[in-house]
């Protein structure tokens, strides 16, 4: 991509160095629907989360976001966290600075307001920031030379910054790896093999530096101390796609979702917990003794080791929404992003003295939203609302109040989809909509039968004749139901004893609903009569284990709505069997088999009828078997033998089985599923061969004898 190259620059004199601290950086997750920055060719995209939130230690005032990273307003596109303050930078290049400001480091000096930040990076007491021109520039406490960007730095162009406890990272387009400050570990001894290869991704500690390669093979250099400069033989043949550094410890995240750990695990930095099965890590982050991961499935950013009171446990989330996205952890204090609209400004409409009128049309305009409202579609959506109740009655930008709005509050809302942050919307507010009167109503009237399970009917007229009537119901004062304009009303069964009233209500377009008052009550509800059974149901079928059992149809007048089912076994429901139709079981071998039919109806009681039971005899088995002659043994041969054993509608039969040769028991069986096999020694010639089965709970015996011929 061709851009207009920025002039070299020389960098002030190094200062004189100071003791060790240390920081940690984290560039934001990827998100594939957001575009690197213009001109970055080759850096890292930014997540592009919109509602930032913080927790953890504030003695700094480090989790005290500014407004614009917390509201969706903006596009956060990098964020770093040192030990006690924070660095931003936002979709539009502005750059943010928050927390401990001892020397500058949580405040954005004058001379960078407008910079064009594309990256920064926030290290003990300063921070490395990397303008649209390319070029890093460090502000806040810089010892060892830190605010003196190398000059074969500055001769490139520069997409990635890092910062650590006293040094700092920068990477350029091309995948080159620049250091600088202090070098007391060898944090900035770029090794050979990281100046050799194409770099994608950098990280910085306290006295290490990480680097990872774009084929996702670590580099790691600095202090050895817990092994921190040697990357561990976990990683050997696998594919990283992130690296983050943290006081003392390392993460690296693998392309097959395993995050592999090492360094100091004195407060349990390592212990990457486990994911719920189908989830997978997004992102991950080091603190100062903790790490923390942004899972796909998980609702809020997991937190692992110690750092300060508090921060394993995360709030809750600031607005509802999608899972966070990314993660960046501090000293001891982490933010966490999620991909939100914010809502700009509210929608409006016109109205005239501050309701809605019906037949005049109401014209709306939409609300705005951040962080990008160019890139957001949006619908108009108008709604009616009245005590909690919500219903839509229309689309688009104009709406013509009806009848039926009349004493319902009218709302719009723009509803607003990003492919980037999801969905949000804004309403207007809430304002009444007015109609005329109607000249009179009559009083309600309630006609039908006071019965449990009648149905009652009312009715009522108006002048002008209404388009529609609404009824409520109520018995002895208490509220039942509403019904529509036909005004039905099943009596219940809580209604016995009661009194049954109804209020009325006229709805007309460009009317205001009119009450109708209260009718006159009904007679004391009492139960409704039973069906009369003139004839009662009969078990039908062959009553014997196995069958299938049915049911003849009983009289009864009126013809009920519903009819239900029951069979019982010697007087006790049997578990399960509420269907016309019974297949008679093994437990009812011997045992009486009958079924009860319940009939229901509007205007009637429930009706039970009984039917005469049946005894329930057992099945008729049929036995097969097969022999196979085998080898011989002097005058004898070896004959295999396999029987099988069914019965019609009964499973997987057991029991035991004899094998005679005459009127000699050669072997006993016993039968598993059906089925049973077995090798006997019988003598050479004409033999008769003789299989019993005898039987089991609701099966007869039977055998089955046959000659055999054995040769």
């Amino acid at each position: 991509m061709s851009r207009t190259m920025a002039p070299h620059r020389v960098r002030p004199p190094r200062r004189a160095p100071r003791a060790t601290a240390w920081a940690v950086t984290l560039a934001l997750a990827v998100a594939a629907a957001i575009s690197t920055p213009t001109g970055a060719d080759g850096a890292e995209p930014g997540n592009g989360a919109s509602v930032m939130q913080a927790w953890g230690d504030n003695s700094s005032g480090q989790t005290d976001l500014p407004s614009d990273l917390r509201g969706g307003l903006k596009a956060v596109m990098k964020i770093s966290l040192g030990h006690r303050h924070g660095t931003a930078v936002t979709a539009d290049k502005k750059l943010y600075a928050w927390g401990d400001n001892s020397h500058g480091e949580g405040s954005v000096p004058d001379y960078l307001q407008n910079l064009g930040a594309i990256d920064v990076a926030s290290g003990w007491g300063f921070n490395v920031v990397l303008g649209d021109d390319f070029n890093a520039r460090v502000w806040g406490d810089t010892p060892y030379g830190l605010d003196s960007v190398p000059q074969a730095a500055v001769d490139v162009d520069l997409i990635q910054v890092a910062a650590g406890g006293n040094h700092a990272l920068a990477k350029s387009s091309g995948g080159k790896v620049f250091a600088w400050g202090g070098n007391n570990l060898g944090q900035t001894d770029v090794p050979t093999a990281v100046k050799n290869t194409t770099i994608k991704s950098i990280a910085a500690g306290v006295g290490f530096s990480l680097a990872l390669s774009s084929s996702g093979k670590v580099y790691a250099w600095g202090t050895p101390s817990y092994g921190l400069s040697t990357v561990p033989p976990a990683l050997e043949g696998k594919t990283v796609v992130q690296i983050a550094a943290g006081r003392s410890h390392a993460l690296a995240l693998t392309s097959d979702n395993e995050i592999v750990a090492w360094g100091d695990n004195s407060q349990g930095a390592l212990n990457v917990p486990a994911l719920a099965p189908g989830d997978r890590w997004t992102q991950i982050a080091a603190g100062d003794g903790f790490s923390s991961g942004v899972a796909k499935d998980s609702q809020t950013a997991g937190v692992w080791g110690s750092g300060a009171t508090g921060i394993r446990q995360p709030p809750p989330q600031p607005s509802a929404g999608s899972n966070p996205v990314s993660v960046a952890a501090g000293g001891d204090f982490l933010v966490q992003g999620f991909k939100r609209l914010g809502v700009i400004a509210a929608p409006t409409v016109t109205r005239v003295e501050g309701v809605f009128r019906v037949g005049t049309p109401v014209q709306a305009s939409h609300a705005t939203f951040g962080p990008d409202d160019a890139t957001v579609t949006k619908t108009g959506e108008w709604f009616t609302v009245r005590n909690d109740v919500v219903i839509k009655v229309g689309t688009g930008m104009t709406y013509t109040p009806k009848a039926t709005d009349i004493g319902w509050n009218l709302v719009f809302r723009t509803r607003a989809v990003s492919t980037s942050y999801g969905s949000a919307y804004s309403d207007t507010a809430q304002a009444p909509v007015k109609g005329t009167l109607f000249t009179s109503v009559t009083r309600p009237v309630i006609t039908g039968d006071a019965y449990i399970g009648s149905t009652l009917k009312g009715s009522l007229s108006s002048v002008p004749a209404a388009d529609s009537y609404r009824y409520d119901w109520y018995a002895d004062g208490v509220y039942r139901k509403t019904s529509d304009t036909r005004g039905e009303y099943v009596v219940q069964e809580a209604d016995r004893g009661k009194k049954i009233t109804l209020m009325g209500y006229a709805d007309k377009a460009g009317h205001e609903r009119i009450a109708a008052g209260t009718s006159e009550p009904t007679a004391t509800v009492l139960d409704a009569p039973q069906f009369q059974v003139s004839m009662p149901p009969m078990v039908k079928g062959t009553a014997r284990v196995g069958s299938m059992l049915g049911v003849t149809p009983a009289v009864v007048s009126p013809t009920p709505a519903q009819t239900s089912y029951q069979w019982y076994r010697n007087g006790q429901p049997i578990s399960g069997a509420t269907d016309s139709s019974y297949r008679a079981a093994r437990a009812d071998d011997g045992r009486s088999v009958g079924v009860m039919l319940t009939f229901a109806g509007p205007g009637r009681r429930d009706t039970v009828a009984v039917s005469p039971s049946v005894t329930i005899g057992k099945a008729a088995p049929r036995l097969i078997w097969t022999a196979k002659q085998g080898s011989r043994s002097g005058s004898k041969r070896y004959v295999g033998i396999s029987v099988a054993v069914s019965a019609a509608g009964v499973p997987s039969l057991t029991g035991v089985v004899k094998i005679r040769d005459g009127s000699k028991v050669v072997k006993t069986l016993t039968l598993r599923r059906g089925r049973a096999s077995t090798v006997v020694k019988l003598a050479r010639g004409k033999r008769t061969i003789k299989v019993t089965y005898y039987g089991t709970t609701g099966v007869h015996a039977t055998s089955l004898t046959r000659r055999l011929n054995v040769k």
